[in-house]
């Protein structure tokens, strides 16, 4: 979960230098394989064509943003409905101090790096926070992001990040039912 974490915030942060020395040098590729228990090929973009890109798919569209990077909207519908606020409590329990940023606390990024923080000290709040939030995210947003991302970039990244996930979930369940 720590990795999938980690992933999860580079991957819906603004893309900078750290993102495009990892996806240069194969080491972001390697990871996602790592999660998804398979080789994995990424587009290779330039900086300037990632941050039109996730501005475009996350940030802001005259045509209206096709995947807001908020879980709540996944779960609720709303920004700042019951699930943003569940989930403030989760890092509380995680032992997070959500601190004043640019972003919601619900935010991609945000509940990535929670992901990776929790991963060791508290794994089945991690697991939480991936199904329960991630997840939903994933799979609600997903296909937007894989229908409009001009890149290629973003939509791959979702995809897998999806079916490792929606993976794990099964195993989960098969284990719960033997």
């Amino acid at each position: 979960m720590e990795l999938l974490g980690w992933l999860t915030s580079l991957i819906f942060a603004p893309p900078g230098p750290g993102l495009m020395k990892d996806l240069g040098s194969g080491a972001l590729e390697e990871a996602l394989g790592e999660v998804a228990g398979r080789e994995v090929q990424l587009p290779r973009p330039s900086l300037s064509d990632l941050q039109a890109a996730h501005t475009a798919l996350f940030v802001t569209n005259p045509r209206g943003v096709p995947a807001p990077p908020y879980t709540a909207l996944a779960r609720d519908g709303i920004l700042l409905g019951p699930s943003f606020h569940e989930l403030l409590e989760l890092y509380t329990q995680a032992g997070l101090l959500v601190q004043d940023t640019r972003e919601l606390p619900d935010h991609l990024a945000i509940l990535g790096e929670a992901l990776a923080l929790t991963a060791q000290a508290k794994p089945e709040l991690a697991g939480k926070l991936a199904r329960e939030y991630l997840l939903p995210w994933l799979q609600a947003y997903g296909p937007r992001v894989e229908a409009e991302d001009p890149t290629g970039f973003y939509a791959q990244a979702v995809r897998v990040l999806r079916e490792a996930l929606e993976e794990v979930q099964d195993e989960t369940r098969a284990e719960r039912l033997s």
